[in-house]
């Protein structure tokens, strides 16, 4: 797979595995639009989250959360600098210990397109609403981060 945007990185460029130390890996993207508003994603179950999934077997990390942003939000997305890879690790619902690698993406998107039932809605926020949508502490650690790596901050 390979992306639309100029200076973007192709996200089949480093295969990864499917499982370290027992721990399911997965990958996500912290998506923003031209004007620092970001994409957030409400699970079925009612919790606020960043587009995240699976990697399939032989695909990168990076590959695998701009599948998952494009198959959960319906948003193409890239990446300007697949060196920045914050990690979140957590245990599921099924008490499944997961490791998440994320990666800060761009879009043109004006708005999602939802195309899974498990996310009956999104939007792209401003990042101090969301921030405050989010549902998870290690979620709006995240947000901090990668804010941080933008040279921005979560503003009031």
């Amino acid at each position: 797979m390979s992306t639309n945007a100029p200076g973007g990185a192709t996200p089949d460029a480093t295969p990864d595995t499917s499982s370290e130390d027992g721990k399911v890996r997965g990958a996500g993207g912290v998506v923003f639009r031209p004007d620092g508003a970001v994409l957030l994603l409400r699970h079925l179950e009612g919790t606020w989250v960043f587009p995240k999934g699976h990697i399939d077997p032989g695909e990168s990390a990076l590959g695998a959360a701009v599948r998952e942003v494009e198959e959960e939000a319906g948003v193409r997305a890239w990446c300007p600098d697949p060196a920045f890879q914050p990690t979140t690790r957590y245990e599921n619902a099924r008490g499944v210990p997961r490791v998440i690698t994320w990666f800060c993406l761009l879009t043109d998107a004006e708005r999602p397109t939802l195309r899974e039932f498990l996310f009956p809605d999104g939007d792209f926020l401003a990042p101090a609403e969301a921030s405050t949508r989010l549902s998870f502490d290690e979620d709006r650690r995240l947000l901090e981060t990668v804010l941080a790596y933008r040279g921005e901050g979560v503003q009031p």
